[in-house]
């Protein structure tokens, strides 16, 4: 059989100690096999070199795994709130066309827009000089005391 001849491809790697022929993207496996030797240090060196290397290996295995599933965690959390914050600006998209298309008879007026209106000062015609009694009139005209919006 010419395929168990055949010589394994891939890129070799040190990790504890070891080398190892590892396939797949060279610099991606190369980054990976830095971070397991680093992380396997770590733990040999915290335990006084002491522990067999099958149980450096597990612990590395262990905390690396930890790691994954804190930002798998993380990132579950953070989808989350971009699909709440989408979810919450398209009903105030939706709520704002639906408030565009109502009629005008429809949408209540401001307060300040009902005042200006229970307010105005009609002029019939326009003031000339000489007119005294109109101006007097216009200045009688009841004032905006309040000329802010109601909420």
């Amino acid at each position: 059989m010419a395929s168990q001849n055949k010589e394994i491809e891939g890129v070799i790697v040190r990790i504890f100690g070891e080398e190892y022929r590892i396939g797949g993207d060279p610099g991606e496996v190369q980054q990976v096999a830095e971070y397991v030797d680093t992380k396997m240090k770590e733990i040999s060196e915290t335990h006084s070199g002491r522990l067999p290397k099958a149980q450096v290996a597990i612990l590395a295995a262990m905390e690396v795994s930890a790691e994954l599933f804190g930002i798998m965690k993380d990132r579950t959390e953070f989808a989350e709130k971009a699909h709440a914050s989408v979810d919450r600006l398209t009903k105030l998209v939706e709520d704002r066309a639906k408030m565009s298309s109502e009629p005008e008879s429809r949408v209540e007026q401001s307060g300040l827009e009902k005042r200006l209106r229970e307010h105005s000062i009609r002029l019939d015609a326009p003031v000339r000089l000489g007119e005294e009694s109109r101006l007097d009139e216009i200045e009688e005209a009841p004032r905006l005391r309040d000329p802010s919006p109601v909420s």
